[in-house]
């Protein structure tokens, strides 16, 4: 069977859970990363085919894809900061939007010797071993409350080959006495009242524990992260958190009224507040 005819009939197999760009999107992932099929190749080769068996492959992934099954699952991994991390139920999928918060840490990072890195609610590792990869100066630890996140993260690690140190932690219990002179996170930051907006593929397939905080303190992690910070932070440290677009200035608040200093938020590709950064200055 023809790859253009295929592509064409699962696009419009995916019209009821997806919109047709975002449809697009996904088949092409699918196409190329459980294929092996470029775009290029696709678009370039119109007699392109595929064999019965890659056929059989295809239907049923495209079954699990209208069961909201994230693509990302389908493939074993997704795409960040250039390498490809290794993903499941126990971890958030790594966003685009994250990708510019480690941007921006690698940017603003002073090149000094034994710089230490401190990652909060790690997932697939994705931020932490990204930061080891390009700032190979610094020695990072990385901290999640779930086991089986630990155990992909690890595995992410390994593969590409980066030095980590992941630990089963909780932040909201944390008594560490470690000093850091960067701390970042992306916490859980989503009222649980925001649930019933956010795609089934998210809600269904994705932890709820690493997405959604109680409606009445959208902000406990980064109050909690904010403490710790201010403990842990060596003078001058650095504390960077991914934010949800609606809280950022009551976010910048809550890290003025702890005493952080130079508090700015950043805005993503799409003109949206995604990150916060501030530094910690000891009185």
């Amino acid at each position: 069977m023809k790859v253009a005819a295929i592509y064409k009939e699962s696009v419009l197999a995916l019209a009821g859970i997806y919109d047709e760009r975002e449809a697009e999107s996904v088949v092409n992932i699918l196409f190329e990363d459980y294929l092996g099929i470029s775009r290029i190749q696709r678009l370039t080769n119109t007699n392109l085919e595929i064999s019965e068996e890659q056929l059989k492959k295809w239907e049923s992934a495209i079954e699990k894809l209208k069961n909201a099954v994230p693509v990302q699952h389908i493939t074993g991994f997704s795409e960040f900061y250039g390498h490809q991390f290794s993903v499941d139920e126990n971890t958030l999928i790594p966003r685009p939007e994250t990708e510019e918060l480690v941007h921006l840490i690698i940017s603003n990072a002073e090149r000094k010797p034994n710089l230490k890195i401190l990652d909060i609610g790690t997932g697939t590792g994705c931020i932490a071993i990204s930061l080891a990869l390009g700032l190979n100066n610094a020695s990072v630890e990385a901290w999640d409350i779930a086991e089986g996140a630990i155990a992909v993260a690890k595995k992410n690690a390994s593969a590409i080959n980066a030095k980590v140190n992941f630990e089963i932690n909780d932040v909201l219990n944390s008594d560490s006495e470690e000093k850091y002179d960067i701390i970042v996170s992306n916490p859980p930051y989503i009222p649980n009242q925001e649930f019933d907006t956010m795609h089934v593929n998210v809600t269904k397939y994705e932890p709820g524990s690493a997405l959604f905080v109680p409606d009445n303190d959208p902000l406990l992690f980064y109050r909690k992260i904010g403490e710790l910070g201010l403990k842990s932070l060596n003078e001058g440290g650095r504390l960077y958190f991914e934010i949800h677009g609606n809280f950022g200035n009551e976010t910048k608040s809550l890290l003025e009224q702890q005493g952080y200093q130079n508090i700015q938020i950043h805005q993503d590709l799409n003109g949206k507040d995604r990150m916060i950064s501030a530094y910690c200055q000891k009185a």
